[in-house]
């Protein structure tokens, strides 16, 4: 045998590390299930006995794993010394891949030798060779599939509750992705600033970001102002390096290539540049889009980028997104509302006639109208109001007598 196809040094390494800490056995079980891992017949026979301690719930230690293998029989003690000497990894996913590796060019070479010892054997006409290659072929395929997603036993996962943002004002979910909905002149573009500003009240190590593409830097600077001296009561300046915003050409996403999309090699580079920010608004999604509006299939792609960005690094994402024409209903595509996990559409707050309220101009009446995580506890109910623009006091006429 090769010296390439296996690597004794490695294997002692990874059944150290299954000595000296039990636990790995539990959390990488659905890997470690094979002894066909191990080249050397000591090292399968070791591990075949540290797996039956551990199912029996006895402790995997040397005087017990010395006790099991001189009752069965097995005389490997002096390769368990090396074992127990080797230093443990301090991560052993790198130690199962490389092995693996050679595990399974052992597996293959195997075949190749299997075919031609069958293709010699002029007993075996062609017919029977190619079944049983095939069926060797199909076996070694079955035992090694590719691995498409992760599987956790739900017992070793650490139960967590869903954690928002802004809670006692208008919260949203943490590490995912959420919608707000509005027609045109609705004031979204002053609530998401009022929002990031109470979010840093909230969490005064964190940093916000909006993109709002529609407004100059001026004006979203002086609604700032506004805010804080008239609504949030804190100076301007005690957001100073925290709060960001660009009004920068917005950068499509995915582009359209035939039938299909391609991802732009700039969100890559999007990802990098807001990876200090916890909080990150986008304004309008359709701008940062570059496919069609209504094709499901884009959409969802589109989303679920945002989604894995928002879950692997820990971000609150937050797109504003137009409504359809006279509602406040999300246009477009039902997969962008179908991806996110929250969403809010604003409106005017309007008297019992259905007409606006004058007298409330500064309150937006805000609807969640999509909630998987709960918000609505938090939140006091599905509709509620909200001040997004400072109040403006309406003083009596006064009228001089003529005389």
């Amino acid at each position: 045998m090769s010296q390439q196809l296996y690597d004794i040094n490695l294997e002692r390494t990874l059944l150290a590390s299954l000595i000296f800490a039990p636990l790995l056995i539990d959390e990488y079980f659905h890997k470690l299930n094979s002894e066909s891992l191990f080249f050397q017949e000591s090292h399968q026979i070791i591990f075949q006995t540290i797996l039956k301690l551990h199912s029996d719930s006895i402790p995997v230690e040397e005087g017990m794993i010395n006790s099991s293998l001189k009752k069965n029989g097995h005389n490997v003690e002096k390769e368990l010394i090396f074992i127990l000497t080797t230093t443990p990894a301090a991560s052993i996913q790198p130690y199962i891949d490389a092995l693996s590796e050679l595990a399974d060019k052992r597996q293959l070479i195997t075949l190749i030798n299997a075919f031609n010892r069958d293709l010699q054997d002029e007993s075996i006409q062609s017919n029977a060779l190619l079944t049983k290659t095939i069926d060797r072929l199909e076996n070694f395929r079955q035992s090694h599939r590719v691995e498409l997603f992760e599987t956790s036993d739900i017992t070793s996962i650490e139960a967590e509750e869903a954690d928002f943002i802004c809670k006692s004002w208008l919260p949203f979910p943490k590490k995912t992705v959420s919608l707000i909905s509005a027609p045109g002149g609705s004031g979204k573009s002053w609530m998401v600033l009022q929002l990031m500003m109470r979010h840093l009240v909230d969490s005064p190590t964190s940093k916000a970001f909006a993109w709002l593409s529609e407004d100059p830097t001026g004006l979203t600077a002086h609604r700032a102002e506004k805010i804080a001296s008239s609504i949030i009561a804190k100076p301007l300046s005690n957001f100073k390096g925290r709060l960001s915003i660009s009004n920068s050409p917005t950068l499509q996403v995915l582009m359209e290539q035939g039938r299909g999309v391609e991802i732009n090699a700039f969100f890559t580079d999007l990802k990098k540049s807001l990876i200090m920010y916890d909080l990150i608004i986008l304004d309008p999604l359709i701008a940062f889009f570059g496919a069609d509006e209504n094709n499901n299939a884009h959409a969802r792609k589109f989303m679920q980028l945002f989604t894995e960005w928002a879950s692997k690094e820990n971000k609150t994402i937050i797109f504003i997104h137009h409504s359809t024409k006279n509602t406040t209903q999300a246009r477009g595509a039902s997969a962008f509302t179908d991806a996110v996990r929250l969403v809010y559409e604003i409106s005017l707050v309007t008297d019992k006639k259905g007409e606006a309220d004058e007298t409330r101009s500064h309150l937006r009446k805000i609807s969640l109208t999509k909630d998987n995580y709960g918000a609505a506890k938090l939140l006091g109910g599905k509709i509620v109001s909200r001040q997004i623009f400072p109040e403006t006091k309406i003083e009596p006429q006064s009228f001089m007598k003529d005389f």
